[in-house]
């Protein structure tokens, strides 16, 4: 798999909810803690929400506006977004999300 490390798009935003969903549905299910399917739908099923998609158009927009504040890149396999990285910028970078999808994990970028 060939993955591309790019700037997010406005119209990225919806693919960014879904991914960030999915991530969280593949990553963090655990049972002996509660955190099961259901529990990551209710908690964090927002970013797939047209309410997520908003935030995400946001965000995108704010970092390509304001890139010396936030920041975010998606990793791309083809035209499928199947990861990313994003992050704020103040006294410390912050980092957060990242979420690669379990198709992109370890694969690493074939240009940045």
């Amino acid at each position: 798999m060939a993955l591309v490390v790019t700037c997010p798009e406005t119209e990225d935003a919806e693919a960014l909810g879904r991914v960030q969903l999915a991530a969280w549905l593949e990553t963090y299910p655990n049972e002996a803690a509660g955190i099961d399917e259901a529990w990551i739908r209710e908690h964090r099923g927002s970013a797939a929400s047209a309410e997520g998609t908003a935030r995400w158009h946001e965000f995108v927009t704010t970092a390509r506006q304001r890139p010396d504040l936030l920041f975010c890149r998606v990793v791309r396999s083809g035209a499928q977004i199947v990861g990313f990285l994003c992050g704020r910028r103040d006294e410390v970078v912050g980092l957060a999300p990242m979420c690669p999808l379990n198709e992109a994990r370890g694969a690493g970028p074939t240009a940045c």
